[in-house]
């Protein structure tokens, strides 16, 4: 035991450490350079919803309303991320997260039902533009209201319906009808100079469809759509806001669909860690690197918030959005890990 320590400690010496790295060896908040948070209460929300109550520490830059944040949870001797929208409103002094355990997902299921207060995650940035300004109509399904809660919660929004599907006891329903100022599922009550209604949906009565709009929201079509829930969901309202020349604005709890045709895969050298990795054609570099050990940025790991970039120093990848292929020959380019995969043996520089 006693060796431990002081080959633990020989290791400290010898290792180049910053300030920083000092501070997070007292106390890991304090560290800037990797920010991290606390779990300090968890709360359920639904049959497999948990709420999470994290106190963040020195490097967590705030968030604005509609935003959401990864989570960087330690899983059989792995860093994994994964993206969930922020639920509390901008400047508070703790952040809250709803994670719903997902089938098969061990990152949810792990935050959703193993994680404990006094548990550590490590905080990506904050990230997206799930927000509006004028009259607004947000669209949620499921676990989709989480955004709209935060949105909510962050008093930017003065003039708002919402409309909520879930099947039975739904998401997060007793705040939505506090916020609305009623105890009942529909309720109105007057924000400065406009109003919000939550509308409820029981998705278990048949699928909530575009059509239902011109019953439930008359108004609809003065308003900017903002939508998230399934895919089938959000590409289905989408398309109707379009149909009728409604500006609209989508969330996604994951990248859409990676295009594989045509995909090599291949060997993924990470030049400044160190690490190895085999990759098929649909695998991201990020989750192949992670997969092999190593520790790399990200934030939302679905290509929009650019914390996750390495340059390209040899070979080819292909943008898994998009299909198209980037060659280090092609000269500087900059690789967005998350979404893009290896077209052959490459090497990034991370």
């Amino acid at each position: 035991m006693i060796a431990g320590v002081l080959g633990r400690a020989a290791r400290v010496v010898a290792t180049p450490l910053l300030p920083d790295d000092y501070l997070a060896l007292v106390n890991p908040l304090w560290s800037a350079r990797h920010p991290r948070g606390r779990i300090v209460a968890t709360r359920p929300v639904g049959p497999a919803t948990t709420e999470l109550t994290i106190r963040t520490g020195a490097g967590w830059q705030g968030h604005r309303p509609g935003q959401h944040v990864g989570l960087g949870v330690d899983i059989a001797g792995r860093r994994h991320w994964r993206t969930y929208s922020i639920t509390s409103a901008p400047g508070a002094d703790e952040l809250t997260v709803s994670v719903t355990a997902v089938p098969d997902g061990s990152v949810s299921v792990h935050l959703a039902r193993v994680a404990k207060v006094g548990d550590l995650v490590g905080l990506g940035p904050a990230t997206g533009e799930w927000t509006a300004t004028g009259p607004l109509l947000l669209v949620s399904g499921g676990s989709g209201v989480t955004p709209v809660l935060g949105l909510l919660r962050g008093g930017t929004v003065d003039d708002a319906v919402v409309v909520h599907s879930g099947r039975g006891t739904r998401l997060h329903a007793p705040e939505l009808h506090r916020l609305a100022g009623a105890s009942a599922a529909t309720g109105e009550r007057i924000v400065g100079n406009g109003s919000l209604r939550v509308l409820e949906h029981d998705s278990t009565a048949g699928r909530l469809r575009p059509a239902d709009l011109d019953v439930l929201v008359p108004d609809w079509r003065s308003r900017t759509m903002l939508v998230c829930g399934p895919e089938a969901m959000i590409e289905a309202f989408s398309a109707h806001a379009a149909e009728a020349g409604v500006p609209s604005v989508v969330e996604r709890f994951r990248p859409p669909t990676p295009v594989t045709t045509g995909g090599t895969g291949g060997t993924v050298t990470f030049t400044t860690s160190g690490v190895v990795a085999q990759a098929d054609a649909a695998t991201p570099l990020l989750r192949a690197g992670e997969d092999a050990g190593a520790l790399l940025p990200s934030g939302c790991r679905m290509g929009i918030c650019h914390t996750c970039v390495g340059r390209l120093s040899a070979g080819a990848v292909r943008n898994l959005q998009t299909g198209e292929t980037e060659s280090a020959q092609d000269g500087d380019v900059v690789v967005r890990t998350c979404v893009s995969a290896a077209a052959g043996d490459c090497r990034i520089d991370l």
